[in-house]
Formats: structure tokens, C-alpha cells, sequence
């Protein structure tokens, strides 16, 4: 592909408005009037005319009927960009290595702060079945600085580590 001229002239605009798209995450687009043709068009995060195979996929139901399912979770990742916004101010400042660095190392470090709260929540739920009753440890490993913020919250993934 070719692409001469400015923005706003011929090829690179014409490319750019048909392929570009602004998804939004599945919350936001179900407030969404039904009858909106621009946002159903071009922000549908769950497109299923072929246009975004990476969003949508086939599966089938336990009597093996084929439906459209999600392939994955856009309030999670809506979720992780706002948690990203936090740390905005120090990475417009960084080179590009820089960046690419602290970037995967924090997205690493959240993720084994996910996984362990998710572990902590599961253990937690399967004492409370089991009639062990609640000791009132909520798992973090106690003293406010084991496993979370130290603030006792385990619905908050806004935590610096």
C-alpha cells in the first residue's frame, strides 16, 4: 500500500475511516440506544458480521447449537486501563524502552495480585461452605501488608505495589 498526502486527503483518510473502529466496553455500550446505527456500527464490541473475528467467536451450547460469545472481557480490560491511567504522569516521560519495561513488569506484578486475590476469595468462599466458619482473616496474610493495599479492601485492584 501507498499512502501519500496529508490526513485529510484521499488514501490514509479513506483507509483510516473504514477500518478503524471505537469499541467500548460491553457496559457502556448496553446503555446505548438500540436504534443508534453509528454506535451499533462502528462501537459494538461484540460485532457479529465477521468485521472483528478477534472479539467475537463460535461456540456451542451444551446441546451443541452454535452462538456468538464474547472472547473476552471488556469491563476487565476497562478496568486495567483505568488502573494504567494512574500511572500516566510518569510514563509520558519515559523512553521507549523504558516504558515497554515498567509497563510489563507492573502488568505482571497485577497479575499475580489478581491471581492471589482470586485464590484468597476462592479459599475464603470454600470455608464458609464447609462449615469451618470465619476466622475473620480475610487472607492477605495479616499485619496490612501481606497480601493487598493494607487497607482491608479486596475489591479494590487500585493498589500500588
Amino acid at each position: 500500500m501507498e499512502f501519500i498526502g496529508q490526513w485529510g486527503e484521499g488514501k490514509v483518510l479513506d483507509l483510516w475511516c473504514t477500518t478503524t473502529r471505537f469499541i467500548v466496553d460491553s457496559y457502556h455500550y448496553n446503555n446505548h440506544s438500540a436504534k443508534d446505527t453509528l454506535c451499533n456500527t462502528w462501537c459494538n464490541p461484540a460485532p457479529t458480521d465477521g468485521s472483528a473475528p478477534n472479539l467475537v467467536i463460535m461456540a456451542r451450547d451444551k446441546k451443541g447449537n452454535p452462538y456468538w460469545k464474547r472472547a473476552f472481557n471488556t469491563q476487565a480490560c476497562e478496568q486495567l486501563n483505568s488502573w494504567l491511567g494512574g500511572f500516566e504522569s510518569i510514563l509520558k516521560c519515559m523512553t521507549i524502552g523504558n516504558f515497554n519495561w515498567f509497563l510489563h513488569t507492573m502488568l505482571f506484578y497485577h497479575t499475580k495480585y489478581v491471581i492471589e486475590k482470586q485464590k484468597r476469595k476462592k479459599a475464603k468462599a470454600q470455608r464458609k461452605n464447609t462449615g469451618d466458619g470465619d476466622d475473620g482473616d480475610d487472607g492477605d496474610g495479616g499485619g496490612g501488608g501481606g497480601g493487598g493495599d493494607g487497607g482491608g479492601d479486596d475489591d479494590n485492584l487500585n493498589t500500588v505495589y
